[in-house]
């Protein structure tokens, strides 16, 4: 049995207001740390990296230097879907395929040996965390019009994993969707995706303030 991540590392970071990927929590960059989790997992055979232009080069290095040696980069695309098919299309013969935003650098190797466990069993699920805070649903002028019960919300994370040929055939199914979710994508398909318990220290480093957050975690 073959597993492989794909690590879309290829968003514009215009939130952040420069690349997030390489600034630094406690010593090592964002995209580093997430790398280094997936390479230190033995289940893990390949590691598929689609990148933008003004991240690739950065991320070779990484890898140079590291001596990452199950990882490699590819061109990421226009969006997230077509940066992770990008990198489903550069998966060699692998069963199943877990995906994780580059920007999540705090995921534990328990996250994701769960992952590949339950999607072995299960043949697609996501890393999640039930909601805390109470969640409302507005119409477009704000207003307030259902307040949604708690207990069925979940804050979606990645790792999300899926057998390879499923995700692959929903990507090409639904082309051009935009999808910010690989699991929606296997909704979309009928096929049933389960929840594998993630972390609330599994944060995605979007702001400059998710840094400090980050290296305040990663101390823990």
């Amino acid at each position: 049995m073959k597993i492989a991540a794909i690590i879309p590392s290829g968003g514009s970071s215009s939130r952040f207001g420069k690349n997030k990927l390489f600034e630094k929590i406690n010593g090592k960059t964002v995209i580093e740390k997430t790398i280094e989790i997936f390479e230190n997992n033995p289940q893990i055979s390949e590691i598929i990296i689609p990148a933008s232009n003004n991240s690739i080069d950065g991320i070779n290095s990484i890898i140079k230097q590291r001596s990452f040696l199950k990882s490699k980069t590819v061109n990421g695309g226009n969006s997230r879907q077509e940066s992770v098919y990008n990198g489903l299309q550069a998966c060699r013969d692998c069963d199943y395929v877990l995906i994780h935003d580059g920007a999540r650098a705090l995921v534990t190797q328990l996250i994701v040996n769960n992952t590949i466990n339950e999607v072995q069993k299960r043949h697609a699920v996501v890393a999640a965390m039930p909601v805390k805070d109470t969640i409302k649903k507005a119409d477009n002028e704000g207003k307030i019009t259902e307040t949604p019960n708690r207990k069925y919300l979940y804050q979606i994370q990645t790792p999300q994993a899926f057998r390879f040929e499923d995700i692959k055939k929903a990507h090409e199914l639904f082309k051009g969707e935009n999808a910010t979710d690989d699991s929606y994508l296997i909704e979309k398909m009928g096929i049933n995706v389960y929840i594998v318990k993630g972390c609330y220290k599994n944060i995605k480093i979007t702001t400059p303030e998710d840094i400090e957050l980050a290296s305040i975690l990663a101390k823990e």
